[in-house]
């Protein structure tokens, strides 16, 4: 269920401390949040942008069936949607546009460096296309990445994996993570 790429490789790549993946970004009700602020809780981090026609709204949308299906598991996890577009997607859109998939996914904005930074690491894929009248969309890759309450690299779940699927092998990795931490 859970491709798990060795930090450097295609996937993720960590910044420093043992493969901790370190962000200070502004969330949708405008404070700034780090990996910090979630130690303790396994992240589910996807990126994309509110104008995203197709990709984001229906990876947002099975995101939200997973989190119901955890159930009480859910707890654990907080789900988490970066914006890539920072030119667009202020604090405020971002509130505005979680809000319509799941209360707990939280949507996280930056500068353009930090984003950038974040992209780089994870190895998040963004083709900026210009539209005709001036405007532009991006072509991107849509996995979700898994953190550990550490906040380090644990895995990537391809897109659109159906919601069922990803909820009871995400449950059973968050029992067994836990029975191997104690």
């Amino acid at each position: 269920m859970f491709a798990s790429l060795p930090i450097g490789s295609a996937g993720a790549r960590a910044q420093s401390d043992g493969e901790i993946m370190r962000f200070s970004l502004i969330a949708h009700d405008g404070r700034r949040v780090s990996e910090q602020d979630f130690r303790g809780r396994y992240l589910l981090i996807q990126f994309g942008y509110t104008w995203c026609p197709d990709v984001c709204p229906m990876e947002l949308a099975l995101l939200a069936e997973v989190l119901d299906g955890l159930g009480a598991e859910a707890e654990k996890v907080q789900p988490l949607f970066i914006s890539f577009d920072p030119a667009r997607d202020s604090a405020e859109l971002l509130a505005n546009y979680v809000d319509n998939f799941h209360p707990a996914i939280i949507g996280l904005t930056g500068s353009q460096a930090e984003i950038a930074r974040l992209v780089d690491a994870f190895g998040v894929i963004r083709i900026k296309q210009q539209e005709a009248g001036g405007g532009y969309v991006f072509a991107h890759s849509a996995d979700t990445y898994l953190l550990g309450p550490r906040g380090d690299y644990r895995g990537s779940i391809d897109s659109l994996a159906p919601p069922d699927e990803v909820a009871d092998g995400l449950a059973e990795f968050l029992r067994d993570d836990a029975a191997a931490a104690e």
